[in-house]
């Protein structure tokens, strides 16, 4: 898969210090790293970053879901569940954390595949809604 998205320069500027995309992602600063994620830059070398927070913000602006489905970071696959397309979905419905499922339960997705959720709260979540969505 390949991921392509940077500013038009390939350089930014944070907090007095210039970047580009070689240097951005072997700063220590995990909080510059973040800050350049939130502006856009880099996202393509910042995807892979170490830090769950980079990450997760990546998914926030909704960047590379494809790629952060399957992060070995439950919180980067939530943020994903949260902000993702509906398609994408799908291919969560099994996922091995429960907060992740309960986040696509909250959605409204895919609600009857959560009905028999081992997670008790996901899956009285699922019901509720679906007889509410029975009763409107």
């Amino acid at each position: 898969m390949t991921l392509t998205m940077t500013r038009p320069d390939d350089t930014i500027d944070l907090h007095g210090k210039h970047y580009t995309l070689q240097t951005i992602s072997k700063e220590p600063d995990e909080y510059i790293r973040l800050a350049a994620a939130n502006e856009g830059f880099a996202l393509s070398k910042l995807i892979h970053d170490k830090s769950v927070l980079v990450r997760s913000s990546i998914a926030r602006i909704k960047y590379g879901h494809e790629f952060l489905l399957a992060d070995k970071n439950w919180r980067v696959r939530a943020t994903v569940a949260k902000y993702c397309k509906p398609n994408l979905l799908k291919k969560m419905l099994d996922d091995e954390h429960h907060f992740v499922r309960y986040v696509i339960a909250k959605r409204g997705f895919h609600l009857e595949h959560f009905i028999d959720d081992p997670d008790e709260e996901i899956a009285d979540l699922a019901r509720y809604e679906l007889s509410q969505k029975k009763t409107a």
